[in-house]
């Protein structure tokens, strides 16, 4: 198993169930004690090498920036890879943390940029429209890339922990969790273990830019053009 991987994804492309079933995969591996799991954008937001020295990485991030991906790259990381049609995740995160549809745009473009670069370097890759979310397969093969041999046995209570019915139930009990685990923003609860939010998963359904005006429509196939042709996904 790589002692460093980094789960990194776009915003609503189930990139934090990719997150949790590679911290489960790995806690099963070597210990809860002997990983360190986190959310970050940039290198700073690590913790101090005395307190993860020894211990395996697992970093989870969605735009990024130039200086973390430098920091990834030239300690190795086993990079994975999700994705969405931008259009989709635009709209998604707009309706789930109830966000102008502008901005919403703007974070998705900034994850665009990302993964395009990332892509190129020819990481792991899952596709949210592929419902890899709902696919107990897709857990085996987590296990496969990080170099796992998981106990049939493992597998299936991992993916129940995670399927959509499971996270919606987690989410609307946050209030439930220890003290001090749960961080409370504008928009929503945030979980620091699984980074599940309060408002954390949609309908799931894939075209749902279509239900926009098509003005709206137009707009956003153009300004995703370039994304779009990249990864074959219908204009």
């Amino acid at each position: 198993m790589p002692p460093l991987a980094a789960t990194i994804g776009m915003h609503g492309s189930a990139s934090t169930w990719v997150f949790n079933i590679v911290r489960e995969l790995m806690i099963a591996a070597v210990g809860e004690a002997n990983l360190c799991a986190l959310y970050a954008e940039n290198p700073h937001e690590l913790p101090a090498e005395a307190d993860r020295a020894g211990k395996f990485l697992l970093i989870k991030s969605h735009q990024g920036s130039a200086e973390m991906d430098s920091w990834l790259e030239a300690n190795q990381a086993m990079i994975l890879l999700s994705l969405r049609d931008p259009r989709d995740a635009s709209l998604s995160m707009a309706q789930r943390f109830n966000a102008r549809l502008d901005h919403a745009v703007h974070w998705i473009a900034q994850d665009c940029n990302r993964l395009m670069k990332l892509a190129a370097r020819d990481h792991a890759m899952l596709r949210f429209e592929d419902r890899f979310f709902d696919q107990p397969a897709t857990v085996a093969r987590l296990a496969r890339l990080l170099g796992l041999q998981p106990d049939e046995g493992l597998i299936a209570p991992i993916f129940d922990r995670y399927r959509t019915e499971s996270v919606r139930a987690f989410a609307s009990q946050l209030e439930s969790l220890p003290s001090g685990r749960v961080i409370t923003g504008a928009a929503s609860r945030l979980d620091r273990v699984t980074q599940i939010h309060g408002t954390h998963i949609g309908d799931t359904r894939s075209g749902k830019w279509r239900d926009l005006p098509p003005p709206a429509q137009a707009e956003l196939t153009r300004l995703f053009s370039p994304f779009l042709a990249r990864f074959g996904y219908p204009s």
